[in-house]
């Protein structure tokens, strides 16, 4: 018996076959445009794969031969509540393969809204076309591609992108007819809903309504590996990931009728095609794009280090086993700009390579501090090209800077109203906040008193002093695309003296000196609402840092060795106060003790899931934690942790001292060797100015393999100094 789909099918494929013969065009399937949730829970993007030349599949339903390009790309995106947007011209980054686009991330966590529909639109070169089965051919250059899902997209839907054939008369040669029923099948899955496995399996048996008059279309354009013989892309989409944190999608053609459980495809790693595996992992999902082309979707496995992977997939479980015969290659990186984009607003900037590419690394560092007077930002590679440290001249005493990733530009505030915009090395635009009064906190009082760059929309969010505020204090956000400040907002709770923006969840995360964890909520129009917690941490949070990967938020406790942990993957916003799983770890010492207790903290952004905690006002203890690798909406709770010293140094001027308010430390994956997570401490002098940099290599130090615990008497967790191997330190001396 056959089903209502192919019923349905027969009849438009033996119409098209009529139709074809009075057609005035004919489409070509070129590739699709798909929405990649690659980063669940928190941010999804808008991939092109481009069936065409290499990635072509001429046996299945993609057949140009001739790489077409596609450029002057333009895409417009509703949103779930009415809103649309037209992304600029710069959304798109070419892939790896050279001819597919990789998206940039849209973040879906939070308040975010969510897509509901997408059309992009584009022009194609070369137009005269070699495509299997049909010739040489001219297509029209511009193309329209548009698809929707309700309430809002989900991973995976996708619309195809088509070439339409100039003019043609006559009766079409057999290749038209194939190219005809392409274009049907692509019409009847535009928008990326309906799998087409019923029909395949039905397909490879053949049928006695088919053979009349649609099996020999069909035939041509469906027909599956008698063998189970896979071929893919060149590369993955997105091209490159971060391990233990994003999804790849792997277009597969040639795929056998059959049903497939995801559970059974495994999926390789290896360092090349063929190659040992390093790594394997089941596929997440399966869905069909066109005939017999797929689209398989599996994580980064978490144990890779950044470099290049060659990706196969195999199923061996199911009735109709495949392999693939060749690899798609995929660029592991350890970080992205979406997660640099999560920075903690400690008084240090890191300016990282655009896209997690490998390249310089630089630190901005003030001379100033709340009770400071000192003018002037120090700017030094520690990564990369090294050279000697540069001085920026500023007019005020600066006590924070923060750094964009993808525009190159830091934005640093002084004690007063100054906002400094750098890049490079030099200061080119000096703002002024919206500031009213000045903050009090236990290590100073100030104006603008610190920044937090969001990198995935270009804002600085800058934490201050206002007069007219219940607490005191408040947030002012900054928009570095046109250079203009959003309304002042005063918060019920003081804010914290490091404040945090996570830019998936559209949350500014501020722990305060009353033991208070504040939240933030970034609106979709861009307004803020305060959310106060239920729970008290009973100690005096000290600044406030999380991995955005796993939404684990963290907030040290002045004076005690004790932080506090938020599982914001579990938070609950009804009305304020808000409700969040969340806990107090203290960590063990015998022979060390933090200056002035927990007070710092950073967490370095990808796979590594490491934060740094550490003193300040003189001290040089730190501790480096494990964090949770996974999101979930458990309880919270540190995995592990090392409790070390930074050791002397000439750089440093003989022994380390750490530096003061607003906490003179920050952490960042580096884009270079095999993406290890590292912690920056700045070093100060006894007339308190900045005068060496320690960077600390946290991957080292948590492994105890490399790092030793609880040697010559001293703690579990402690490393003592002779264990601490050398490599685990490099210092750099300022200016």
């Amino acid at each position: 018996m056959v089903s209502r789909i192919v019923k349905n099918v027969s009849v438009l494929f033996c119409g098209a076959v009529l139709f074809a013969a009075s057609a005035s065009a004919t489409l070509i399937p070129v590739g699709y445009v798909s929405w990649d949730v690659n980063f669940p829970g928190n941010a999804g993007q808008f991939d092109i794969t481009n069936l065409t030349g290499a990635n072509a599949a001429p046996t299945a339903a993609f057949p140009i031969l001739t790489q077409v390009n596609l450029s002057s790309l333009s895409l417009t995106v509703s949103f779930v509540g009415g809103g649309m947007t037209t992304e600029p011209a710069g959304y798109f980054t070419l892939a790896s393969d050279g001819e597919s686009w990789n998206g940039t991330a849209i973040p879906i966590g939070g308040t975010n809204p969510l897509p509901t529909a997408a059309t992009l639109t584009g022009l194609f070169s070369p137009t005269s076309i070699n495509v299997s089965g049909m010739g040489v051919v001219s297509i029209l250059n511009s193309f329209t591609v548009s698809f929707n899902d309700a309430p809002s997209l989900v991973d995976g839907d996708f619309g195809i992108i088509y070439a339409t054939v100039g003019t043609t008369s006559g009766t079409p040669e057999p290749g038209t007819w194939m190219l005809m029923s392409l274009g049907l099948i692509g019409l009847m899955s535009a928008r990326g809903r309906r799998p087409f496995r019923e029909l395949k399996t039905i397909l490879s048996g053949g049928t006695s309504l088919m053979s009349k008059c649609l099996l020999p279309v069909l035939c041509l354009v469906m027909a599956h590996s008698a063998f189970g013989q896979l071929v893919l892309t060149t590369d993955t989409s997105p091209s490159s990931g971060v391990a233990g944190v994003n999804n790849v999608n792997i277009t597969a053609s040639d795929v056998p009728a059959g049903t497939y459980i995801p559970a059974n495809v495994a999926v390789t790693f290896a360092a090349t095609c063929g190659g040992t595996a390093v790594a394997t992992d089941s596929a997440n999902s399966i869905r069909t794009i066109l005939g017999s082309t797929d689209r398989i979707n599996v994580s980064l496995p978490a144990s890779l280090r950044t470099g290049t992977y060659f990706v196969q997939a195999s199923d061996s479980a199911d009735p109709t086993h495949f392999t693939s015969t060749n690899c798609s290659a995929v660029q592991v990186t350890a970080s992205t700009a979406i997660l640099n984009a999560c920075v903690a607003g400690s008084s240090m900037g890191v300016l990282l390579p655009a896209n997690g590419a490998p390249g310089n690394v630089t630190a901005y560092v003030p001379q100033g501090f709340w009770e400071s007077s000192t003018t002037g930002v120090f700017v030094k590679n520690i990564e990369g090209t090294l050279g000697a440290a540069a001085t920026i001249p500023t007019p005020n005493s600066p006590n924070s800077c923060s750094s964009n990733p993808a525009t190159g530009q830091t934005v640093c505030v002084a004690n007063n109203t100054d906002v400094y915009l750098i890049s490079g090395t030099t200061l080119n635009t000096t703002l002024t906040s919206g500031s009213t009064g000045q903050a009090g906190f236990s290590g100073g009082s100030c104006n603008n008193c610190g920044v937090a760059l969001n990198a995935n929309n270009n804002t600085a969010v800058i934490n201050m002093g206002l007069s007219g505020s219940p607490s005191g204090s408040g947030v002012q956000i900054l928009n570095l695309n046109n250079n203009t400040f959003s309304a002042p907002f005063p918060t019920n709770l003081e804010v914290s003296e490091n404040i945090s923006v996570d830019p998936t969840r559209s949350l500014i995360l501020t722990a305060n000196e009353q033991a208070e964890y504040m939240l933030l909520q970034i609106q979709p129009h861009g307004s803020l609402v305060e959310f106060d917690p239920t729970f008290s941490s009973s100690v005096t949070d000290d600044s406030s840092a999380e991995d955005c990967s796993t939404g684990i938020a963290i907030a040290p406790g002045e004076f005690t060795n004790s932080l506090q942990l938020l599982n914001l993957n579990g938070v609950t916003f009804t009305t304020s106060p808000y409700t969040v799983p969340n806990s107090v770890v203290t960590l063990a010492t015998t022979n060390y003790g933090f200056s002035a207790g927990l007070s710092g903290s950073a967490v370095a952004q990808g796979s590594g899931h490491l934060a740094v905690v550490t003193g300040e006002f003189g001290g040089n203890t730190f501790a480096v934690l494990q964090l949770p690798s996974t999101p979930s909406t458990a309880t919270p709770a540190v995995v592990d942790y090392a409790v070390a010293q930074i050791p002397a140094s000439t750089a440093c001027g003989g022994s380390f001292s750490a530096g003061f308010d607003p906490h003179t430390i920050t952490a960042y994956t580096s884009p270079n060797g095999a993406g290890d997570a590292m912690a920056v401490f700045a070093g100060y002098s006894d007339l308190g100015l900045p005068i060496c940099l320690a960077v600390v290599d946290m991957t080292t130090v948590i492994n105890p393999t490399l790092s030793p615990r609880g040697a010559g008497g001293y703690g579990a967790h402690e490393i003592s100094p002779a264990s601490l191997p050398a490599s685990a330190v490099t210092f750099y001396t300022l200016p």
